[in-house]
């Protein structure tokens, strides 16, 4: 069974589980998600006790933060 991501309404909690981890980084669900973590894309959770893992938002937030060219970054920033 496959468990969809979650984008919950509002602001992003700093520590979240893999349902709403896959969603903060734009993946269709935490399979997918958990496979990316497993190939390093993502990082490992912060907390993992049995079938609990929590994600820190930090953490995601540097392996989803544009890479590369600085001159791309400015065109991205001018953007925002």
């Amino acid at each position: 069974m496959t468990r969809p991501a979650v984008i919950p309404p509002g602001l992003w909690p700093p520590r979240m589980g893999v349902e709403l981890s896959a969603g903060y980084c734009g993946e269709a669900s935490a399979e997918v998600f958990l496979r990316e973590v497993r190939a390093g894309r993502y990082p490992a959770p912060v907390i993992k006790r049995g079938r609990r893992q929590i994600w820190a938002k930090e953490d995601l937030d540097r392996a989803i933060a544009p890479q590369g060219d600085p001159a791309m970054l400015a065109d991205v920033a001018e953007d925002l």
